[in-house]
């Protein structure tokens, strides 16, 4: 082409044709690319170290020995990278390769014979960026690309750093495509197990969890310090350690501020920039740092969270992230993570954390009562438009989460990342779990038990009716497409997830059968109670269904 069909800071890109007839985009760097740079850092490091010189002689204000400096130097090296386009090629087949387990994510394919350090020829992407999308498409997109970046954060460790609406395209097959990998962050297992907890405990409002997520990630002191006096003049000094437990002090008493700035901002709990926002002002009082390596880390999201803003003001981007969070929560890899999950679950003897289940289980059925409630007000009549374009836009977003939980978690125990939960379940006491769930306080779990077995035997039975309604489903925009490699992994996965289910259920058995006879009863009455509860749901379902049936139709007036 004649002219550029892109421009960016430190080169622009062209359209061509080789000379095998094939559209391609030829990203071209700027001659001065590098001086600018060079100058750009010189000044940065000149400006922030007369800075640092001058908050050095403010009582109280010192940054930490070392941060300023680093974090040029991170920045600084980081931008350099983008200059060289032969890493930058290797970085998008790398971030590709990475996320090819979720099926949607494409990088455009490079042409080696023609790419130099200098110049990137790549595919010509048949798509559309945001900008031209319908809103159902650019928010198909964007929650594909947020699944994308939070399950490179907490599971491959390999994150695009720069994802604004000119490095993301929609192509024709409703992949998401990713451009422009210069700015890209490697991050360490101990950091993605950090902020897997933290998107956690955002949700949850879980303060204490938070604020530890924010220990472990290096963004506050360690050990927590504070102004006693909230004097800008007065010194951080630690919050202290309780003598007996020898846990940091700080922790409860950060949390009590962190707790009611978050509820104090809009969008607390949805929005990382209200997040961000809230952190600024508790630095005031805490000793906080930004790490160089999480700079990047806040870019990305903070750029999604842009993007999402535009296409659903309504969009809550830790709800998308939730389900990569709980699979790097239940997939550890540092022995602190595998101490933590099994602590969570299982107590020092291997006897479940009871009261703990119990809690889970009080709190699910809170929410699913919440649920009912907004379903029973849904369908209600209706009276206004507005309310109309509501009901598929809520349909969208939960089916939208629910294909993100399904990936992310179903699979988990038939992958190699599940090795520490298919070892904490093999080595879970099974003959007191059964003991517990005879037991009075055991009513609602054994509850939620029927109700999930009923419901997947009406999914069996209706498998054919619902099969129409997949079809439609999938005919939309807002689905989530899959490559045919990622089909046979996630039906491999599967595989292997119901192979090592059955395997694990025989070896509880035969603990139940080695155990005596007791142990024999109580698993039989067990068993005996959840199929009755079985039947008596299956029994009321047919009732409703046959009244329904008898019951006269209302009419639909069309005007």
């Amino acid at each position: 082409s004649e002219k550029p069909i892109a421009v960016a800071s430190l080169g622009q890109v062209y359209k061509a044709t080789t000379h095998e007839g094939e559209d391609v985009a030829v990203k071209v760097q700027r001659p001065d690319g590098m001086a600018l740079l060079a100058k750009d850092a010189i000044c940065f490091k000149v400006v922030l170290a007369a800075f640092e010189a001058y908050k050095n002689i403010l009582p109280g204000q010192a940054f930490d020995k070392g941060l300023i400096g680093n974090t040029v130097d991170r920045v600084a090296a980081d931008m350099t990278n983008e200059l060289d386009y032969i890493k930058e090629a290797a970085s998008g087949v790398k971030f590709e390769e990475s996320l090819s387990f979720l099926g949607f994510v494409k990088v455009p394919k490079v042409y080696k014979k023609y790419s130099t350090e200098r110049v990137l020829v790549t595919d010509f992407v048949k798509g559309n960026h945001l900008n031209k999308l319908t809103k159902e498409q650019g928010v198909a997109m964007t929650r594909m690309a947020v699944e994308a970046c939070t399950a490179s954060l907490v599971l491959t460790g390999f994150v695009h750093a720069d994802p604004h609406e000119g490095n993301l395209m929609l192509d024709d097959e409703g992949n998401i495509v990713f451009l422009d990998f210069g700015l890209m962050s490697d991050v360490e297992d101990t950091i993605m197990e950090a902020f897997a907890q933290g998107i956690q405990a955002c949700l949850a409002e879980d303060w204490v969890s938070l604020t530890k997520a924010f220990k472990s990630s290096g963004f506050i002191s360690n050990p927590i310090e504070w102004k006693i006096d909230d004097s800008l003049d007065s010194d951080f000094v630690p919050v202290g350690y309780d003598p007996i437990t020898g846990e940091d002090l700080g922790i409860d008493e950060l949390k009590k501020d962190l707790e009611k700035s978050m509820r104090g901002e809009e969008g607390g709990t949805s929005r990382f920039g209200a997040l961000a926002a809230v952190l600024n002002n508790l630095s005031e009082k805490w000793k906080m740092s930004t790490p160089p390596y999480v700079l990047l880390l806040i870019r990305t999201f903070l750029t999604l969270e842009g993007i999402a803003g535009r296409v659903d003001p309504d969009f809550n981007i830790y709800e998308m992230a939730m389900p990569w969070a709980i699979r790097r929560s239940l997939s550890p890899s540092t022995l602190e993570g595998i101490s933590t999950l099994r602590s969570t679950i299982l107590t020092k003897d291997d006897r479940i954390q009871w009261p703990r289940l119990l809690e889970f289980v009080e709190t699910a059925m809170a929410e699913n009562e919440k649920e009912e409630v907004a379903s029973s007000i849904d369908k209600q009549p209706i009276k206004t438009d507005a309310v109309v374009d509501e009901a598929p836009k809520e349909k969208s977003a939960e089916s939208a989460k629910s294909g993100a939980m399904n990936d992310a978690v179903v699979t988990l125990l038939g992958s190699p990342e599940g090795t520490v939960l298919r070892r904490m379940i093999r080595d879970l006491d099974s003959i007191d779990l059964v003991s517990r769930l005879l037991s009075k306080d055991a009513k609602p779990l054994r509850k939620q038990a029927v109700m999930a077995l009923s419901v997947e035997d009406m999914k069996r039975r209706d498998r054919c009716s619902s099969s129409t309604i997949e079809v439609e489903t999938s005919a939309t925009t807002t689905d989530r497409p899959m490559s045919d490699e990622c089909a046979k992994l996630r039906e491999k996965q599967l595989k292997w997830t119901r192979k090592i289910t059955t395997m694990i259920v025989k070896e509880h058995l035969m603990k139940q059968l080695k155990a005596g006879p007791k142990a024999w009863f109580k698993l039989s009455f067990l068993s005996l109670k959840l199929i009755t509860g079985l039947i008596n749901r299956r029994i009321l379902f047919y009732l409703e269904s046959l009244k329904k049936t008898l019951s006269p139709k209302e009419g639909c007036k069309v005007t």
